[in-house]
């Protein structure tokens, strides 16, 4: 198991380290996603500056180092230093409240 499925709210993000794999998980309109938590510009944490990583809308993952920004739903650079790139997905799968890497 990597998380409880009540650590990732509607609407909202959940960064943490499964070993020494960092993980961003993302909940919105289109369901629980998880990606490689590292922006493919600098490879630094999403997170880096502080943990506003979704916009408003949900629709957009945003790198706190330099504003790049990240489809929340597939992971493609979508803004600034984000296009042309995208965020490596994690395969992860709920059930019986506990979110674990999906078999592929």
């Amino acid at each position: 198991m990597l998380a409880q499925s009540s650590d990732v709210p509607m609407g909202g993000t959940k960064t943490m380290m499964v070993g020494a794999f960092p993980i961003v998980f993302v909940r919105g309109a289109g369901g629980l996603r998880a990606f490689v938590n590292a922006c493919p510009h600098q490879y630094l944490p999403l997170d880096y500056k502080g943990d506003k990583l979704l916009s408003t809308d949900g629709k957009t993952l945003r790198c706190t180092n330099h504003s790049a920004g990240f489809s929340a739903e597939t992971g493609d650079g979508t803004e600034g230093l984000g296009l042309g790139c995208a965020l490596d997905p994690v395969p992860v799968s709920e059930s019986a409240g506990e979110i674990r890497v999906a078999a592929v």
